[in-house]
């Protein structure tokens, strides 16, 4: 072998270890050295290249964004879940807080990830059922929906501010037999996510039973710490004599529980309180995530008539679409959360057309039952266009349309709503 075919495989075989260094080391030399620091954009640069495409429901392209807080925080600092679990994070060093939600725009329970990141680029996280608590102060841009663009550094969910408005109702005299109590409850308080869309879906249904009542019943608003009165209320109702009472619950919920006013409310304490009172009539509307937990609590009552939630046990609720995907919303016009508007719609078409109204009250007296109950029920296979007899075949509930969740119910004398 001549000398100048030996010095070009040395320098062939020089040039591919100098290219394997440079595939191997460089991306190591691209971080940080134990004496640098990272910034913001170099946090991020971590959090989008390195631990998102590892996260299971990212990779099955699940619905998500991951939202970042502006500065670092102190050492020192206390990280809780809100929901009041154990968990409970104190930083030992400075470090970049992001928050990966893996179901945007739900009320509430479902997983979701706290992401840290120190100045070296060293990073962590904490699996959590719900939004943070830090030192103490829940941070606005975390929970805020829809959340400002500048605040999400990835997700796959479009950020649209819903452009609805506020129902109005107006019903013909309906000369209603009996003296009934409506109890509308919006349990969020106003560090809450979603907190502008529940008192939009409050507001909805004082406004229709405001309007759908007779002059011997009652409707009692309960709102953010007032909302934690709601066992004593129907106590009150019952001594009033009101019969049927009908509550109607807009909340964050979890399996079996619900979050009213700060204080959390198992469907075993609403089940107690009704049986309590045996001689009233009850109905049920709730529209928190994990809603249909409740039902197999609540439909052992014999005076519990009516139960009709927004999702079954293992779901999340959503807040007001107007488009998901290719979709639009058959009632776009409407606001607060999704289920609810639909199912106060359904409730007002049927009011509204003599026709309908006069088959709900043929049904009661059927069965005899109060006609609420059974406007509740039709409506509630109606807002789902699952109700032909009515004429309702238009499924006005998008996130049920897109996939997003099942509502479910009880009517005592109608088979379960699946």
């Amino acid at each position: 072998m001549s000398n100048k075919t030996l010095a070009g495989i040395i320098v062939a075989c020089t040039i591919a270890i100098i290219v394997v260094i440079v595939i191997v080391i460089a991306p190591l030399l691209q971080r940080p050295t134990p004496d640098e620091e990272i910034g913001m954009e170099d946090a991020i640069a971590i959090v989008v290249e390195e631990i998102l495409p590892e996260i299971p429901e990212i990779v099955a392209m699940n619905p998500y964004w991951c939202l970042k807080l502006d500065s670092p925080l102190p050492e020192g600092t206390v990280i809780e879940e809100d929901s009041g679990s154990t968990l409970r994070i104190t930083l030992g060093d400075e470090m970049f807080f992001f928050y990966l939600d893996l179901a945007p725009g739900s009320y509430y329970e479902h997983d979701v990830k706290y992401i840290l990141v120190d100045k070296n680029g060293n990073h962590e996280e904490h699996d959590a059922k719900w939004w943070p608590r830090i030192d103490e102060v829940v941070p606005e841009g975390l929970v805020r929906f829809p959340p400002n663009e500048e605040d999400v550094i990835a997700g796959n969910v479009p950020i649209t501010q819903p452009t609805g408005a506020l129902m109005l109702f107006e019903f013909p005299f309906l000369r209603l037999q009996w003296c009934e109590g409506f109890i509308v409850v919006q349990g969020l308080m106003t560090d809450e996510a979603l907190f502008s869309d529940a008192t939009d879906t409050y507001l909805n249904g004082i406004a229709f039973f405001n309007e759908y009542k007779n002059q011997c019943s009652q409707v009692e608003g309960l709102v953010q710490s007032q909302a934690a009165d709601v066992l004593d209320t129907i106590d009150a109702m019952v001594e009033g004599g009101r019969n049927p009472i009908t509550i109607y619950i807009i909340a964050h919920g979890g399996t079996d529980s619900v979050k009213l006013g700060g204080q959390w409310f198992t469907a075993n304490q609403f089940h107690n309180k009704m049986a309590a009172h045996p001689d009233t009539i009850f109905n049920f509307i709730l529209g928190s995530c994990h809603s249909g937990s409740f039902i197999d609590n609540l439909n052992t009552l014999d005076n519990v008539y009516v139960v009709v939630t927004a999702c079954r046990h293992d779901q999340g609720a959503t807040p007001d679409w107007d488009t998901a995907g290719s979709l639009t919303d058959f009632n776009s016009p409407d606001t607060g959360s999704e289920w609810t508007s639909s199912l106060l719609e359904a409730m007002s078409q049927i009011v509204e057309d003599g026709a309908k109204l006069n088959a709900i009250r043929e049904i009661a007296a059927s069965y005899g039952v109060p006609e609420t109950c059974v406007l509740i029920c039709e409506a509630s296979y109606g807002a789902l266009g699952a109700n032909p007899t009515f004429g309702m075949t238009q499924d006005l509930d998008l996130s049920h349309r897109w996939g997003g969740h099942d509502p479910s119910g009880y009517c005592g004398y109608l088979p379960l709503i699946e």
